[in-house]
């Protein structure tokens, strides 16, 4: 299971939005950063509030021209649930294949794809990975908005 790294290239894959909508990633990011959040699922109340937390630095991220992504093997049902309460996208129903894929931890006995999360451009060059095998380990919101700050600073030279 081969893992990204800062300066690797995003692969292509599809996310599932809504009932139709079809995200084709890299090729549809539009923000100068997207933050790509893959968790558990609507259950983990870890992963509820890793969500929520980058929902109440929304409008940092948009002043960044950041967007957010998440993502889990949730059904439409239980992603709507979780979207609820966001303004971000969740997409639904990731399977195995794209946690291979990406290089993602996999839960064998519960059957679930572990937290993985990316900062990437708009090109899809990866800026920052992480791959938790539990739900505790993730980027925290306040740490993504100081690391962007800082790529923003570094790509002005």
């Amino acid at each position: 299971m081969n893992k990204y790294q800062n300066g690797d290239q995003l692969p292509a894959f599809r996310l599932k939005l809504g009932e139709a909508d079809i995200l084709d990633l890299p090729a549809g990011l539009t923000s100068d950063y997207t933050i790509i959040l893959f968790y558990r699922g609507h259950w983990c109340p870890f992963c509820r509030r890793l969500l929520d937390k980058y929902e109440q630095r929304i409008d940092q991220f948009r002043e960044l021209n950041t967007s957010i992504i998440a993502a889990s093997i949730d059904s439409l049902e239980h992603a709507q649930e979780v979207a609820a309460s966001l303004s971000f996208p969740v997409a639904w129903g990731v399977e195995r294949e794209l946690a291979n894929q990406l290089g993602s931890f996999w839960d064998e006995s519960r059957n679930f794809m572990q937290p993985t999360e990316f900062i990437v451009d708009k090109s899809g060059l990866i800026y920052s990975s992480t791959y938790s095998s539990s739900p505790v380990g993730r980027t925290d919101p306040d740490e993504a908005l100081a690391a962007i700050r800082f790529y923003i600073e570094r790509d002005k030279n």
